[in-house]
């Protein structure tokens, strides 16, 4: 009888440990997905920066000495997204009203795009650092526990020669002190959901000059921003 006690405290105490390491995955999981969406929001902006100077040196490429040849094209590229205010007013004349109207709202329509994923940015380093939060906790506990088990695991052994049965007491105790720490990181999380859910919500418009939807998810992201403590 006394070996069966034996393991069904080892039983008990496992839990908390089986807790712990679940939740470890959970987290593991979500920094990961974070940072990988992350990375993948810097890249779509550098593209989308390529593709705004790309319009407006093809729109003004006759403006520019050797505009339509690839090798100063590129040249031109570097800096025609910051100077595009100065090149559209100095030369809009001269390649039309309509032709400039429609490289200005096709760069809008990308300065939008690209104000989006900074909002995403700020989002996705807000909810790593949150999680990184939560982790450290969980660490800190695990080792705390840990420390505390090399005690424990003595006094059980006490407990069970004196015929006691209250060691679920302390195997509850440490569990929950991972669910706590659980439910902060399910809050946390519950902002990527809301981001994938609002990803599912504005699909981008095949009309790129329409920009409103991704000025509304943007304002939409920013809420989020503000709401996470």
């Amino acid at each position: 009888m006394a070996w069966k006690f034996f393991q069904k405290s080892k039983e008990r105490l496992h839990n908390p440990q089986q807790k712990g390491s679940e939740l470890e995955m959970k987290i593991n999981t979500a920094l990961k997905n974070a940072e990988d969406d992350r990375a993948a929001a810097v890249k779509e902006i550098e593209q989308i920066k390529n593709w705004a100077a790309e319009i407006i040196v093809d729109t003004y490429a006759d403006v520019f000495p050797n505009g339509n040849l690839t090798y100063y094209k590129e040249q031109y590229k570097e800096d025609a997204l910051e100077k595009f205010d100065q090149i559209q007013s100095e030369n809009k004349d001269k390649v039309g009203e309509e032709k400039a109207e429609k490289c200005n709202k096709i760069v809008h329509a990308y300065l939008t795009q690209i104000k989006l994923r900074k909002s995403k940015l700020q989002l996705y380093d807000k909810l790593v650092g949150k999680y990184e939060e939560v982790k450290n906790k969980l660490d800190e506990t695990k080792k705390t526990q840990s420390e505390e088990n090399k005690i424990h695991k003595h006094e059980e052994r006490i407990k069970v020669l004196d015929g006691a049965d209250n060691e679920y007491v302390d195997a509850a105790t440490d569990t929950a002190k991972f669910e706590e720490l659980e439910k902060e990181f399910e809050l946390k999380n519950e902002y990527a959901n809301q981001l994938n859910q609002l990803n599912e919500k504005y699909k981008e418009t095949e009309n790129v000059e329409d920009y409103t939807t991704s000025l509304a998810f943007k304002d939409e992201i920013d809420k989020m921003i503000d709401e996470i403590d």
